[in-house]
């Protein structure tokens, strides 16, 4: 059996898929600062996997992701 392993690093559309949310309301933390900027590879904000938890408590704390979402598998 062949794994690959999980990346280390996610856009905002890739992790916006994997939460089911509008990849806007995950830019919006970062624009009004509720969360630290993740660093930018080609233009593109790449949020860190460890940084994952800390996106998904926002977007709860905002209502943007029912408190029933159970976490990713990263």
């Amino acid at each position: 059996m062949i794994t690959t392993p999980s990346p280390a690093y996610f856009s905002t559309g890739t992790l916006a898929e994997l939460l089911c949310v509008q990849s806007w309301r995950i830019a919006r933390l970062f624009e009004t600062g509720a969360i630290k900027e993740p660093p930018r590879i080609s233009g593109r904000r790449m949020i860190p996997k460890e940084m994952v938890p800390e996106v998904i408590t926002a977007l709860r704390d905002r209502g943007w992701l029912p408190s029933t979402f159970n976490s990713i598998e990263l």
